[in-house]
C-alpha cells in the first residue's frame, strides 16, 4: 500500500511475548507474510510506546508477567479505535479462552499452534480494519 508520503506501507502486527524465541519465530512468520512487525517482551513495554495502531493487529501471550495479555486486552478495549487482538497461551485453560473471547479477542490459540491458522486469523483481522 502507498501512504500519503509516497512510501510503501503495510499493516503492522504487534507481537507481545515474554519468550524471546517465540517473538523471533512470530516476527519471521509475519514478515514472511508481508507485514511490518513490532515485538515487545511485556505489555508495559508495548503501552509505553507511541504507536500508530490504526492499521494493526495485536498478537499477545496471556502470561506476560505483571500485566497479563487479558488485562492488556481489556485496557485496549476501553480505547477509541481499539485494534483487533489475538491471544495465545501455553496453558490449556478453557475458562481463560472463554474470558478472552468474551472480551472480544478475534481468536485464542494454545501453544504450540498451527502457523497457517494464526496467519489466517491475522489476515482476517487486518482485512476488517
Amino acid at each position: 500500500m502507498i501512504d500519503p508520503s509516497g512510501t510503501t506501507s503495510s499493516p503492522t502486527v504487534f507481537v507481545i511475548d515474554d519468550d524471546l524465541a517465540v517473538r523471533i519465530a512470530l516476527e519471521r512468520l509475519f514478515r514472511g507474510a508481508g507485514w511490518t512487525v513490532r515485538t515487545f517482551a511485556s505489555a508495559e513495554e508495548f503501552l509505553q510506546q507511541d504507536l500508530e495502531v490504526a492499521r494493526g493487529c495485536l498478537v499477545a501471550d496471556v502470561h506476560l508477567g505483571r500485566m497479563s495479555g487479558l488485562e492488556l486486552h481489556a485496557t485496549l478495549g476501553n480505547r477509541d479505535g481499539a485494534m483487533p487482538v489475538i491471544l495465545t497461551s501455553g496453558v490449556d485453560d478453557v475458562n481463560m479462552e472463554q474470558q478472552a473471547l468474551r472480551l472480544g479477542a478475534i481468536a485464542f490459540f494454545r501453544k504450540p499452534f498451527e502457523a497457517g491458522a494464526l496467519l489466517d486469523s491475522v489476515r482476517r483481522s487486518l482485512a476488517a480494519r
